[in-house]
């Protein structure tokens, strides 16, 4: 019988995909693909299938298997619209970060982070259903709670969300490599910053469609996948890890 894995992409695009190429496989044909042209970075989450009725688990048990010269079908999309907020929590099993030559790296769950020292504030980019950049005064477990708790003016039913590295205003070169994310309008970047934590803003959009360069140079603590009935935590490795058992991915994303 045919081995089906089942993936939920998240950027640059909401999907859900069934395939029978294995994790590493999968994050290299979506970003790469078998000819030389459009190289782009993705990010998606492994699946356990077979819940409910809104996707046709028997229409890719069908159509998910070898081609005529037994080559295996790599891609078989099952929805491309309101894909996150249709999974359960229990069904996602780990998240992967491809680079845009290929190279992935699995993330496993792990416990969401709470400090009991807090930042002033905290810089997110959102990357499913919506994509802003958001500054908010919320740690990362009270930002998507806040997002999806459905008892504000813009509440969604779940979202995947990343942490962000914050700049040092006063020694920026202190922050790391995070490459010329800051460089634009460190003005506006300011007055945003004034809003969360003179202002007393909750949440701030700094920009509405960063995603086109957000980068994994960038990302801080790690990521999350919220909807009304919990969250999950998959936690960003340090850059030492990185270093020592992840080097080649650390290098194509940038970091090392």
């Amino acid at each position: 019988m045919n081995q089906i894995y089942y993936y939920m992409t998240l950027f640059p695009t909401e999907s859900f995909i069934a395939s029978m190429l294995q994790p590493d496989q999968f994050g290299a044909y979506m970003a790469v693909g078998h000819k030389t042209g459009g190289h782009e970075q993705m990010i998606f989450a492994s699946v356990e299938g077979g819940f409910g009725d809104d996707f046709d688990w028997e229409y890719a048990k069908q159509n998910t298997v070898p081609h005529d010269d037994d080559t295996p079908k790599n891609s078989l999309y099952l929805s491309t619209y309101r894909v996150l907020e249709r999974i359960p929590l229990e069904r996602i099993k780990n998240l992967y970060l491809t680079t845009s030559d290929g190279r992935t790296l699995e993330l496993t769950k792990a416990p969401f982070p709470h400090y009991d020292d807090p930042k002033p504030y905290y810089l997110y980019q959102d990357l499913a259903p919506i994509n802003p950049l958001v500054i908010s005064s919320f740690q990362p477990d009270e930002y998507g709670q806040y997002m999806v708790a459905g008892d504000t003016k813009i509440t969604l039913p779940a979202i995947c969300y990343c942490d962000l590295k914050v700049i040092d205003a006063d020694n920026p070169t202190k922050t790391g490599n995070i490459g010329p994310m800051y460089n634009r309008n460190i003005g506006h970047l300011n007055e945003c910053i004034k809003s969360v934590t003179v202002r007393g803003k909750k949440t701030k959009m700094l920009e509405r469609t960063f995603a086109g360069r957000f980068t994994f140079q960038i990302v801080g603590a790690g990521f999350a996948i919220v909807n009304p009935e919990g969250h999950i935590w998959f936690d960003m490795p340090k850059r030492e890890d990185l270093l020592h058992e992840h080097y080649d991915w650390g290098y194509s994303a940038m970091i090392l």
